[in-house]
């Protein structure tokens, strides 16, 4: 074998190495929240504790933003769209990629300034973790207000509302994080080994 068809299919190899991972934290996302759900009281919309978000900052954090952001927003939407939250799907799309987006060049720098240290790259990993949550808060506040107010409310009627749904998403970050917590190393470690 030539040295060019080696490299050629060294890097056919690495391609479908990426899609099949890429794929795979796309499928334990939307199952960790089709599989887990514990519906939340809320005035606004359906809030449940699941475990999706765990897989999206996982797969972010090992994947890099943008193949994080591509496997958790497919995760997700599929979900949505498969469970009756059609409706979700725009929001849903726009957010989860600004959000992972964003904690993929956080890590990113993190990652490049730890410099090889293995305990900052695990601090840094748990800081976007929750940067994550804490994005994850503020947006479904106000997108719940927002919705209130399309639908009628008043602004402080809304803001209130909104506020009684939030601990579906206050658990859902705490849970996430803790996980994160527990989880990076050795999950890092398994990764590693995958070396894609």
């Amino acid at each position: 074998m030539s040295t060019n068809t080696v490299k050629e299919h060294t890097a056919e190899t690495d391609r479908i190495k990426v899609i099949v991972v890429t794929a795979f934290f796309a499928a334990i996302t939307f199952l960790g929240i089709q599989s887990f759900r514990i519906p939340l009281p809320a005035a606004v919309g359906t809030p449940f504790v699941h475990f999706g978000h765990i897989f999206v900052v996982t797969g972010v954090l090992l994947q890099g933003g943008k193949r994080g952001a591509v496997s958790g927003t497919l995760g997700l939407i599929i979900f949505d769209i498969l469970n009756g939250y059609l409706q979700d799907v725009p929001q849903v799309f726009i957010e989860t990629i600004v959000k992972c987006l964003i904690i993929g060049a956080l890590f990113a720098v993190i990652k490049r300034k730890a410099d090889g240290d293995k305990n900052k790259e695990y601090t840094g990993a748990v800081i976007c973790a929750i940067v994550y949550g804490c994005m994850n808060i503020v947006i479904e506040l106000v997108m719940g207000a927002v919705e209130m107010m399309i639908l009628g409310s008043g602004f402080r009627a809304a803001v209130l509302g909104s506020a009684m749904s939030i601990p579906a998403t206050v658990i859902n970050a705490v849970f996430m994080v803790v996980t994160i917590i527990v989880f990076y190393r050795p999950i890092k470690k398994l990764y590693s080994r995958m070396a894609v």
